[in-house]
């Protein structure tokens, strides 16, 4: 980090910075900026902060956009994240002027890579052959070829799309839903999220890949799990509040034949504690669970990083900035949360 200049405006972040990425922010910023650390940060910086770059899912990074320290800076206008998510954020809590960036695409091959681990997991039946095979029995369960199957993608940005990449090498039909239908590259076809259900209907493979939001919050309820086929494959890589808790749990139950890979959950353990759900999701046999880790390889760090300083580089040369967040999604998503909790 630098030290706090009289001349140049400041981007403060906690992130340490590879050679790679610090070369190729001087590069993105043409040397007009400094990167400050908040144990750096002084009055005279606070006031130039155009930019703040934090990791939204680290939680001593947060207090950075609380009220309180928000105010020491007049002059941001842009918090870009290093996680494609962001609904941790409190929006309520940011000046109107100020756009906020989810890091999109930054993870997309590695979360897709295991979204196949799940896939495979359960259409070539690997975790029954297993089991079996300890208990001394010679057993050929029938599996799933994927070849020429619909695989539906809840969500075309950036993870969805590799998702639909290795889909491709597959063989598969690749469906898609988002936000307004629109086309996008590497989908046979895409539909708007008012026409779910219909979608949902002759998928084979469903995988969400959506940004939790007041408009997603319990999007996958009991009527949707019901409208899947009965031997459908459910991935979810987003978030755990996109699928109604007690909907999935009991229809699972209900419903051997159709298979729940998750990769993320409802209730997060904090430090120290052991981790737990409302419900015994892992004593079911049809049920796949992985600890938020889908995106977790040893170059995510700086793959991800390095994404967003080339979305602080489009801020700094006026172009169209990637993974902007409408707050108005947001507004009111953190009191959807404590009534389900």
């Amino acid at each position: 980090m630098s030290k706090a200049s009289s001349t140049k405006n400041t981007i403060l972040t906690a992130r340490p910075f590879s050679p790679k990425a610090g070369e190729l922010l001087s590069q993105v910023t043409q040397n007009k900026y400094e990167t400050v650390s908040p144990q750096e940060l002084n009055e005279v910086a606070a006031s130039r902060v155009e930019i703040i770059l934090l990791d939204t899912a680290r939680a001593e990074e947060l207090p950075i956009l609380s009220v309180e320290s928000l105010s020491r800076f007049p002059n941001l206008k842009l918090i870009q994240s290093t996680r494609a998510g962001v609904d941790v954020v409190a929006f309520e809590d940011l000046p109107s002027q100020v756009t906020i960036c989810g890091n999109i695409g930054a993870y997309g091959d590695q979360i897709a890579e295991h979204v196949f681990g799940m896939i495979l997991y359960f259409a070539r039946n690997l975790g029954i052959s297993n089991l079996a095979l300890s208990k001394g029995l010679w057993q050929i369960p029938m599996s799933t070829f994927l070849r020429g199957k619909t695989i539906l993608i809840l969500g075309t940005g950036g993870i969805g799309e590799s998702v639909a990449r290795l889909a491709t090498c597959f063989g598969m039909r690749i469906e898609g839903v988002n936000t307004t239908g629109r086309a996008v590259p590497g989908f046979d076809s895409i539909v708007a999220i008012d026409r779910l259900e219909e979608v949902l209907k002759r998928a084979d493979v469903t995988v969400i890949a959506l940004p939790l939001t007041v408009k997603t919050f319990h999007l996958i309820d009991e009527k949707k799990l019901r409208a899947m086929k009965p031997t459908c494959i459910l991935i979810n890589v987003a978030r755990g509040y996109i699928v109604e808790e007690r909907a999935l749990y009991e229809h699972l139950k209900n419903a051997p034949s159709f298979k729940c890979g998750l990769d993320v959950w409802w209730h997060y353990p904090k430090k120290g504690e052991a981790f737990a759900q409302k419900f015994p999701f892992l004593e079911l046999p049809n049920f796949l669970g992985t600890p938020h880790d889908s995106g977790i390889v040893p170059e995510t760090e700086e793959i991800a990083l390095l994404s967003a300083i080339k979305n602080i580089g489009r801020y700094v040369r006026g172009e169209v900035l990637k993974g902007v967040m409408n707050r108005n999604d947001y507004l009111g998503l953190k009191e959807l949360i404590a009534r389900a909790t």
